[in-house]
């Protein structure tokens, strides 16, 4: 696949997982492609705990679930009854998890590039998640974004220091196939926006109302 295509492709999955087995160098590959995405002044503030543990994914799919009831209590009407239809994880079922993290104190003091934006470090974690999608879908894996939890809660199941910040859990392993429409939008939870919507030519504009 072309870069195009793979981006066209990437989807975020939740139903499809085989929990078949992931070859080692596939798996090094995909690992190798997140820790090539590029970093503000070439800190490279992520780290990747793979889980593979059933205890561990047992626990954080039952906070998981606890969390999507808290949400799902503020629904009413259309919206309750669409996200009632709505898979929000594969926790259980994908062959293992993925978990990124932020230190901010890698490379520091002296961060080039990071003294006006405080937050450059934490989008080049961002980088690096988009390249472990990217290089997955291109080995024919699924990854699905778990985003129903506590970062405190997390921190605590996995040993993750204080001072590190988990950006992602990431369900990750074979699928039977990659949906050709996202799931928010099949479900009829929202739709992607035209682009010609979101660009715009030389100033940000000036919003009615």
């Amino acid at each position: 696949m072309d870069v195009y295509e793979v981006i066209n492709r990437r989807r975020d999955v939740r139903a499809e997982f085989t929990g078949g087995p992931i070859d080692p160098d596939v798996l090094r590959r995909v690992l190798s492609a997140a820790h090539a995405a590029p970093s503000v002044g070439m800190s490279q503030p992520w780290d990747f705990v793979l889980v593979r543990d059933a205890e561990t994914r047992g626990e954080f799919h039952q906070h998981v679930h606890d969390e999507r009831a808290t949400y799902a209590a503020t629904l009413t009407g259309e919206r309750a009854a669409t996200f009632e239809r709505i898979k929000i994880d594969g926790i259980l079922e994908s062959t293992l998890s993925v978990v990124v993290t932020y230190d901010p104190d890698r490379g520091s003091p002296t961060v080039l590039g990071r003294h006006a934006i405080a937050d450059a470090g934490l989008y080049s974690v961002c980088l690096a998640i988009q390249n472990l999608w990217l290089a997955a879908t291109a080995e024919g894996l699924g990854v699905g974004w778990v985003s129903f939890y506590r970062e405190d809660y997390l921190r605590e199941l996995l040993g993750i220091p204080s001072s590190v910040r988990p950006v992602a859990w990431l369900c990750l392993g074979p699928v039977e196939r990659l949906q050709e429409v996202p799931d928010l939008e099949r479900h009829g939870w929202r739709a992607r926006l035209p682009l010609d919507e979101v660009v715009h030519h030389e100033r940000y504009p000036t919003r009615s109302g």
